[in-house]
């Protein structure tokens, strides 16, 4: 039977044609994600901006805040109501994006190369041995940035052991607010070479966090360095080498160095475009290591800036956050008086701080070891050349720690020998960071002087102790050392009896680190004899 096309048949029997083929079209946007986006040339924002995400290749404004492609909830509660769960195969949930796919294919391929016995054309980017949330995040940051612009095999190496990442969970925080499951990260322990065999594999070594290669890494080529420490003069020939101090952190750095090409991506496609998440993991580092841009501590104009570009581009899409009426819609900068500081930004740090600071559970062995950094300094002595120190930071007042122990100090001193003895250490230095009742910084200053090993007797050991003594307390307003006398219920406290071991103070100066007591360390065990 033929149809008569000016027929009102024709015409319903053609619309209700169209009906299957457009049920199956919103089916497919609803369950589109991330990584199988359609790109078509041209707009579909006038029918749903859902449509529009997901079907085409034009991007939105450069910097409308509210129009911001942002794949996971629109604040911090709702992110943590949807956090990535591993499956075990490096793979998550749905809420998986660009930046795990990216972290589990790169993985993947370097580990297939190296049991080939072929790393030639990759760069390896890790951050130091401390493994704190700066260096994670510069290094992923590092990696997916100059994969996606200077076209380069990269992968991101993490130096903390997989069954340690629990020791730090505010890394695990920051890691499931970006989305980024644990098995996708690669772990030194899972390479199927030593590291001191890398670079002979044409395996060439980005350094975040820190500026000169480790030992364990023997002497591979460096290629680029973006780091916040004092400069040791390493690897000069780099390609890149971006060393800014004093900057609160390196996540700044990092950010701040692909800034321009990052901002270029803004007007690209969803295909070409840095995922949000990514943005939320450098962010949550900048946060945590400037206590959340909070002025009078260690946020510098960089930290400032590169928070106010990080910020819009992340998954915390809070406020409306106003622009300055450029014509390029640039953002506002957020004010180094902390005034303009956005409340979703002063929840995620005291989200990622409270989560830090609670190490309640923790021995003290694992205390030592969560923000741990070991050094070999030299000194003038022939009886021990070389002395082989290492320095924990832990985010717990002395007082408190003590009263964790069965016996107090002696029981402390006893777990303290018992770790030095099994990292070979003859010198370990503790530095207590946290807030005292009144809400105000703290921090102390323990160093433990060990015999048995390159230190042969107990004299030796007293000896360098005495020496140390004199280096550190002359070190004045750097660190503004005054004794520690919290555990003082009589004339002598009780580490006094010890005194031929161990030494504490109080830390007047709570804006000195690590980065400044190591270089300090350094020099004074540079002139032991």
């Amino acid at each position: 039977m033929r149809i008569n096309r000016n027929s009102k048949f024709f015409c319903i029997f053609i619309s209700f044609a169209f009906i299957p083929p457009l049920l199956l079209i919103i089916i497919l946007i609803n369950y589109l994600n991330e990584s199988m986006r359609i790109c078509l040339p041209f707009s579909f924002s006038h029918i749903s901006n859902k449509a529009h995400q997901h079907l085409s290749c034009q991007s939105k404004s450069k910097y409308s805040t509210n129009q911001i492609n942002r794949p996971y909830s629109t604040n911090l509660k709702g992110i943590m109501a949807d956090l990535p769960i591993s499956n075990g195969n490096g793979n998550g949930n749905n809420h998986e994006g660009k930046l795990a796919v990216f972290l589990t294919t790169q993985k993947q391929n370097f580990l297939n190369d190296l049991k080939k016995g072929d790393g030639k054309g990759w760069t390896v980017f890790m951050g130091n041995e401390a493994g704190d949330l700066d260096s994670i995040a510069s290094s992923i940051g590092n990696a997916y940035l100059a994969s996606t612009f200077n076209l380069k095999k990269t992968i991101p190496l993490i130096l903390t052991p997989q069954k340690l990442m629990s020791l730090r969970p505010e890394n695990l925080l920051a890691l499931k607010l970006s989305s980024i499951p644990i098995n996708s990260l690669l772990h030194s322990e899972q390479l199927p070479i030593p590291t001191t065999e890398l670079s002979s594999k044409g395996v060439e070594f980005g350094l975040v966090d820190h500026n000169r290669l480790l030992p364990q890494f023997g002497g591979g080529k460096v290629s680029s360095i973006i780091d916040h420490h004092d400069d040791e003069h390493a690897h000069t020939d780099a390609e890149v080498r971006e060393i800014t101090t004093p900057t609160g952190s390196c996540a700044s750095l990092v950010t701040k160095y692909f800034q321009t090409k990052w901002k270029d991506t803004l007007n690209s496609s969803p295909s070409e475009s840095i995922p949000a998440e990514l943005a939320t993991l450098l962010l949550s580092s900048i946060l945590i290591d400037t206590t959340g841009l909070k002025p009078g501590r260690k946020a510098t104009l960089d930290d400032y800036a590169s928070a106010s570009f990080l910020y819009p581009l992340s998954t915390l899409d809070s406020a409306k956050f106003p622009t300055n009426g450029d014509a390029d819609g640039g953002l506002v900068e957020f004010s180094t008086d902390g005034s303009n500081i956005p409340q979703d930004l002063i929840t995620l740090t005291e989200a990622l701080q409270d989560t830090k600071m609670d190490v309640s559970n923790l021995t003290t062995s694992e205390l030592l070891l969560r923000d741990y950094k070991e050094y070999s300094l030299p000194t003038s002595s022939s009886s021990y050349p070389t002395l082989k120190v290492g320095l924990s930071t832990v985010p717990l007042g002395l007082k408190k720690w003590l009263s964790k122990e069965t016996n107090g100090f002696d029981s402390f001193l006893e777990a303290v020998d018992e770790y030095m003895a099994d990292k070979t250490l003859d010198i370990e230095g503790i530095l207590t960071s946290f807030n005292n009742g009144e809400g105000k910084h703290k921090r102390e200053l323990a160093f433990i002087v060990r015999s048995g090993g390159v230190i042969k007797t107990t004299q030796e050991a007293k000896k360098i102790l005495e020496e140390l003594k004199v280096g550190l307390e002359g070190s004045s307003d750097l660190l503004n050392l005054s004794k520690w006398d919290k555990d003082n219920k009589g004339s002598t406290s009780a580490w006094e009896s010890h005194g031929d071991v161990v030494l504490i103070w109080k830390q007047g100066n709570a804006k000195s680190t690590r980065k400044q007591v190591a270089p300090l360390l350094r020099d004074v065990v540079a002139k032991l004899v």
